[in-house]
């Protein structure tokens, strides 16, 4: 197999102990490239922890404000089974007679024969629930 040459220039370092000044520069240089790479690498990691906390702050909102919307619904599901309870109460009530008689002669004045009826005008008898 043949081996290709690289298109750059390599130079080798001479490590001496006659040349200390390019150790040094040796040194400085992959100091210089490790800061950088160090660098760009936190760079990119403050972008995706920025990008994930944000996702997590809006779903923490969506959240709370399903858990709002949840809230109000089961306030307005217990008014409505506590009207149904009600209405069912008053539909059960209209089917008894003694009751349907006293709530003719209270709310529309009707007399059996021979009674008279007195109408008082007082707040007590305007609260009167038949």
């Amino acid at each position: 197999m043949p081996q290709t040459q690289r298109s750059h220039n390599i130079r080798p370092i001479n490590l001496s102990n006659s040349d200390l000044s390019a150790e040094k520069k040796f040194k400085l240089r992959v100091k210089r490239i490790h800061r950088r790479r160090i660098t760009a690498l936190s760079l990119v990691m403050f972008v995706i922890v920025t990008a994930f906390s944000s996702q997590l702050y809006q779903s923490h909102q969506t959240k709370a404000q399903t858990q709002v919307q949840w809230v109000q619904q089961q306030h307005k599901l217990q008014r409505a089974r506590s009207q149904y309870r009600d209405l069912s109460n008053q539909v059960r009530q209209l089917h008894d007679a003694e009751y349907l008689d006293n709530l003719i002669r209270y709310r529309f004045n009707y007399s059996h024969d021979g009674e008279i009826i007195y109408n008082i005008p007082n707040e007590a008898n305007k609260n009167l629930n038949f």
